[in-house]
């Protein structure tokens, strides 16, 4: 039809509008080439169709043969096998997930469980400490404070008194003993000691000797007094006044007498004397303090100490007051305690009582605010009755334990245990007859506490040494240590021995 067209459009072109023969050629071979262009568009629309119905016609199968081509036989297998392992690993991480989370949910359960035991239990052990147990009920603190206020008031005065003088120069007191250490035994008056630290006069000077003699318990000494020289190393023993080349004179144009003189015996510091001299001061000063408008002041008889018994119509307490010359520059002094009847007056025993305190309010800085310590000792010191060995021996034993048992083990809830464990050392240390001093020779204290060379190396003794002597004094002290768990379970069980 297109042809016929085509043929019909140059005849009219032809004779319309009469051309040269070489346009007409021209427009000849321009038609024919136009014409074969459009045969070939219609062949390669026709093939197209052709493509798409073969593809359509193959499309159901042609996934199925692509991979049946694709896979060998033993690589499809490792496929399905591929997929089994992931589908067993996700059923497996599923299955730990729900058992995380399931118990996650007890282990809750389990705290909350335990918390509500932990606090059943603290508030058992805090009714059974706070109200069954009958505890003193002084105010340690303020006690403390009280005894050293009045202390320090009454060496102002002496001091100011003997300051022309050649007697002991007094230091400031240092609170020591039970009360200061935050703990005491007594259902009664209770007894603040205070060490008084003495140094020599002018012209005067201390050495400390050690005593010997073995048969006596403890590190003894005794406190050497002599004049001191006090010339120029040029005009020594020549006319100047000098306490030990001229003491007479001295003596004549002070109008005093040397310390030799006054409270030694035998160029020795006597305890007896010097503890008579400060009391015979505290009743003459007692009038120049501000406490006597409110206290009623009676000195107690005491050989080697001080004792001072304040009143009022309220409440009444005691001071003991003991003396001591400090050793170097340390925590230990030679001091004016009573270590049994026969002990001479011109003897000093060693006393530790300053790095003993020390230590206590060091770990009462380091332990917890409801660590129980304090109550363990106090109530075994409280309910010990039988003396057969002393509170001092129980309190080496909680001072070891607070040295190696965690600070963080004296909580509270821990009370019980920790009780149990200071009975236990008991036990063994008086089976062994055996129980080592805390101070002595003990080179892993605090560093605040100071201690001489020699104590520090020496080798601690052995308090418990007497028992190991005395088979008869070890069998009193069991039978002690028996009555000691026996009067504490019925403390434990009915609030009172």
């Amino acid at each position: 039809m297109e042809l016929w067209v085509l043929w019909l459009l140059f005849l009219l072109s032809v004779v319309q509008y009469p051309q040269p023969i070489e346009d007409v050629l021209d427009e000849v071979m321009r038609l024919r080439m136009e014409l074969q262009a459009k045969f070939q568009e219609r062949e390669r629309i026709q093939l197209e169709r052709e493509v798409k119905q073969l593809v359509l016609m193959q499309s159901g199968t042609s996934w199925r043969d692509l991979l049946r081509s694709a896979l060998q036989p033993w690589q499809v297998w490792a496929f399905a096998g591929l997929l089994v392992l992931l589908l067993a690993i996700w059923f497996m991480w599923r299955k730990r997930s729900c058992d995380a989370q399931i118990s996650g949910e007890e282990k809750k359960e389990k705290e909350k469980e335990e918390e509500e035991e932990d606090e059943t239990w603290a508030y058992d052990l805090r009714w059974l400490l706070d109200e069954r147990i009958q505890w003193p009920v002084q105010d340690l603190q303020t006690g403390c404070n009280r005894t050293m206020a009045l202390i320090d008031n009454f060496l102002t005065v002496l001091r100011r008194a003997l300051s022309r003088t050649f007697y002991p120069v007094l230091q400031q007191a240092i609170g020591i003993g039970s009360a200061f250490e935050g703990w005491t035994a007594s259902e009664e008056e209770i007894v603040y000691q205070v060490l008084v630290a003495l140094t020599p006069p002018l012209g005067h000077l201390f050495h400390l000797e050690r005593d010997t003699d073995q048969q006596k318990p403890g590190r003894n000494f005794r406190v050497r007094v002599e004049l001191e020289c006090r010339c120029p190393t040029e005009y020594q023993g020549m006319n100047m006044l000098c306490f030990q080349h001229h003491p007479d004179v001295i003596r004549r144009m002070t109008q005093q007498p040397n310390l030799l003189d006054t409270l030694c015996t035998d160029s020795y510091l006597d305890v007896k004397k010097t503890v008579h001299w400060f009391c015979t001061l505290v009743g003459a000063s007692w009038q120049r303090l501000p406490q006597s408008r409110s206290w009623h002041l009676v000195l107690l008889p005491s050989k080697r100490s001080c004792n001072l018994r304040l009143t009022n119509s309220q409440e009444s307490f005691q001071v003991k007051v003991l003396f001591g010359v400090r050793r170097l520059t340390s925590d230990i002094f030679i001091s004016s305690r009573y270590r049994g009847p026969r002990t001479p007056s011109t003897m000093w025993p060693e006393s530790y009582a300053v790095a003993e305190t020390k230590f206590f309010r060091h770990m009462a800085r380091k332990a917890p605010q409801d660590s129980s310590h304090l109550k363990c000792l106090q109530l075994l010191a409280h309910v010990l009755a039988r003396k057969d060995f002393s509170v001092h021996s129980l309190k080496t034993i909680v001072m070891r334990l607070l040295h190696t048992v965690p600070v963080s083990q004296w909580q509270r809830r821990h009370f019980l245990l920790q009780l149990s464990d200071a009975l236990e050392q008991l036990r063994v240390s008086l089976e062994e007859k055996h129980l080592e001093h805390f101070i002595v020779g003990n080179q892993r204290l605090p560093e605040e506490i100071r201690l001489p060379p020699d104590v520090l190396r020496a080798r601690p003794p052995n308090l418990f040494h007497g028992l190991a002597q005395d088979p008869t004094a070890h069998s009193q002290a069991m039978q002690a240590y028996l009555d000691l768990r026996q009067r504490l379970a019925r403390m434990l069980a009915y609030g009172h021995c």
